[in-house]
């Protein structure tokens, strides 16, 4: 049982994690055809199949746990490590990311990516550490790297040791992953604050993007473009964006610590930098593992 701290009249139930692994598990009877009645349509003897959650056996949990809740203690104000943006493609979070270095690169910094792609210009070497396919595979493999992909061919990942080198230069490190590699990240090492950034409502999205559409012969100045983060959403179905961005939402929401509507850019980035400075003026609800 448990309430609310700010209201203490919202209260209600907790499902244990036994309880909830079950029922995410569960294969409901109409789906399940192993047993059936011999009296078709009088009696279904059809049982409910039942699904234990192993994590070593199952790719669909993502090999990691079902978060429910955890033990958090009320600490004193302190700075994260790191700040990691989350939400759909096309939202806006990668601007959000260099505007926020820009704004005090004294203080903001992000992991430089790594991949087995040739690298050609001074531009390309300042933006990525380039490695050896079968040694960044390796790596890969023993788990030091945060995430990975392919992308035409190429491999491109984020290890773990960027991160720890600009939390190690004093700075906090600002980074725009996907959800499944929260599970990786949110501990006691890195302490981060997760933002979710979140898609707005679909009559907006159309409003926004019939307005760009309209003024876009205007705005062909890279400045302009920029500072406009509907226009991230120009080439975007807006119901694919509004879609992913709830099955975000109703899937990873245990980790957010901040949620952000992108309906304007400014605004949201206002707000951003707002909450980070709280960081080190309020005090915060954490793990309380982090300071075990």
């Amino acid at each position: 049982k448990a309430r609310q701290v700010k209201d203490a009249t919202l209260k209600g139930l907790i499902p244990s994690q036994y309880l909830e692994e079950r029922r995410k598990a569960f294969v409901s009877p109409e789906n399940d055809f192993s047993k059936t009645s011999l009296v078709c349509g009088l009696i279904d003897r059809r049982k409910k199949k039942k699904l234990l959650f192993n994590v070593k056996d199952s790719s669909m949990f993502d090999k990691g746990d079902i978060c429910l809740y955890e033990e958090v203690a009320r600490m004193p104000p302190f700075a994260r490590k790191c700040l990691i943006l989350i939400g759909a493609h096309g939202v806006g979070r990668r601007d959000l990311k260099n505007r926020l270095i820009a704004l005090d690169s004294e203080r903001f910094g992000t992991a430089r990516p790594h991949t087995s792609r040739l690298l050609h210009s001074n531009s390309e070497t300042n933006a990525y550490y380039q490695m050896d396919r079968n040694d960044m595979e390796a790596e890969i493999e023993a788990g030091e790297f945060l995430e990975h992909g392919f992308y035409s061919g190429d491999l491109y990942g984020t290890k773990f040791d960027s991160v720890r080198r600009v939390i190690q230069s004093g700075k906090m490190c600002v980074l725009d992953i996907e959800p499944t590699a929260l599970k990786l990240i949110c501990n006691k090492e890195f302490m981060p604050y997760v933002v979710f950034v979140k898609a707005p409502n679909m009559d907006y999205l159309r409003y926004k993007q019939y307005n760009d559409k309209q003024r876009m012969p205007k705005m062909r100045t890279k400045s302009n473009m920029s500072n406009n983060s509907s226009l991230n959403l120009l080439s975007k179905d807006p119901e694919q964006v509004i879609l992913e961005s709830d099955a975000l939402e109703r899937d990873y929401h245990t980790y957010f610590d901040l949620t952000l509507v992108s309906e304007d850019a400014d605004k949201i980035f206002e707000q951003l930098v707002r909450a980070v400075e709280a960081l080190s003026a309020e005090p915060q609800w954490v793990n309380v593992q982090w300071f075990s």
